[in-house]
């Protein structure tokens, strides 16, 4: 991806057709980038640089911190007072543009930003950026969860091999974990987790399963069918293996998982790729690798993960989208994402970035790719909004043992749910 410099406002203005008058935020000549906390510092660096390769841009330009999970409804609230450049998650894009929130991204004469967008990044993100035909957002990384375990409790070297690393069985039937250290109450660790009570993870075993999430391609808004057999034997597995009081596993937000790996509470976690530099980094007793299996009817079913992308959008309330819109693909040029990758440990989307020798070969980033490439991508269409909370209250009740366990209330519980993810579609 070309690095956008010195771009003719004029005809990006042409472009996107406004005016130049005001930022958002009410804030005059002043353009606001929204982006998550840990990215600051390199955020920070990537708009001075473009200020110093940009000296025709005008507008201050002013860095502040907004968690990319929450911006869709933070934008929502008052469209004027959000930033102009703004990180999100890609399953906000339906539910924005829908919304009229997003500035739809084109070519225009002296910019190339949809045809970039389309040849240079992976046509997975390419599609998690794209409602209805049109683009946008600037893809920025490339995101999907692995299992992360500790060599202090799974010791390759003593106590474990693959077959055991690879299977979620295996490790919650194993025996004599250890002492959690500084623990005067003899509290054993925990084998493995998840966060069963995010529909970002509770998926896994569905899709083990060969269930589906609004079809095939995640854009048929009448279809779900977690509620057939497949999904029943995985409910009926997840109460048999997922809940509370087994005291093997355990559920709880993400990081909170990893940073219990990383102290020698629990073996083993699932967890995002950013945990290797936002809570492991580097420590010598974390290992990787991707998803384990869980084991129905006496078959192997290898947990499928989801995937999803960040990426910047702009405000269509803003006044600077032409500056909005050249900031936005500065920050998520080859060599930006690539200094990501470096700095922050995210998967480049852009598809140069990704055959670079910095990303090709580094073993964690392997893994990461290994797992993308086994995943299914978490669905653009506003329907989305729908599942998040269904998924919540279907795996919160597994893991606390509200839900019993016999096959009627299973099938009630999946039927009730897969109506609510599917309603307004009768």
């Amino acid at each position: 991806m070309k690095t956008f410099t010195k771009i003719a406002t004029v005809a990006l203005c042409a472009c996107f057709g406004m005016g130049m008058l005001a930022g958002c935020g009410g804030s005059k000549n002043q353009v606001v980038v929204w982006g998550g906390a840990e990215d600051q510092p390199l955020l920070k660096k990537l708009v001075e640089e473009f200020k110093e390769a940009n000296t025709d841009v005008k507008e201050k330009i002013v860095v502040r911190i907004q968690d990319p999970w929450d911006a869709q409804s933070v934008v929502a609230k008052d469209p004027e007072a959000a930033a102009d450049v703004i990180l999100c998650q890609n399953d906000h894009i339906g539910i924005m543009a829908k919304s009229g929130l997003l500035a739809e991204i084109r070519d225009g004469t002296a910019a190339t930003f949809a045809t970039d967008i389309k040849t240079n990044n992976d046509k997975n993100v390419v599609q998690q950026v794209t409602y209805n035909g049109a683009l946008y957002g600037f893809p920025l990384t490339m995101d999907t969860y692995i299992m992360y375990y500790t060599t202090d409790i799974f010791d390759e070297t003593k106590n474990v091999d693959e077959a055991f690393l690879s299977s979620v069985d295996k490790m919650l039937a194993a025996d004599n974990l250890p002492l959690i250290p500084g623990s005067s109450s003899g509290e054993r660790a925990m084998a493995f987790g998840f966060n069963i009570g995010d529909g970002f993870y509770l998926n896994m075993g569905f899709f083990a399963m060969g269930c589906t999430l609004f079809g095939e391609d995640g854009s048929d808004v009448t279809a779900c069918n977690w509620n057939n057999e497949n999904g029943l034997k995985f409910m009926q597995y997840a109460t048999e293996n997922f809940r509370q009081e087994d005291g093997k596993f355990k559920s709880d937000d993400a990081k909170n998982l990893a940073t219990a790996v990383l102290n020698n509470r629990l073996g083993a976690c699932i967890s995002g790729g950013w945990e290797m530099k936002d809570t492991f980094k580097g420590a010598s007793n974390i290992k990787y690798r991707t998803l384990p299996s869980i084991t129905i009817d006496g078959q192997q079913k290898t947990l499928k993960s989801f995937s999803n992308s960040k990426v910047y959008v702009v405000n269509n309330k803003s006044t600077h989208k032409a500056t909005a819109s050249r900031l936005a693909a500065y920050i998520t040029s080859e060599s930006s994402q690539l200094r990501y990758a470096a700095d922050r440990g995210y998967y480049p989307s852009n598809l140069a970035a990704q055959q670079s020798d910095a990303v090709k070969d580094d073993p964690f980033f392997k893994v990461i790719r290994a797992q993308l490439d086994m995943s299914v991508p978490v669905p653009v269409i506003p329907e989305i909004s729908r599942y998040w909370e269904a998924a919540k209250s279907l795996g919160t009740s597994v893991y606390n043992g509200s839900l019993k366990d016999d096959v009627e209330s299973l099938q009630k519980s999946l039927n009730s749910f897969v109506s609510t993810v599917k309603e307004g579609t009768k």
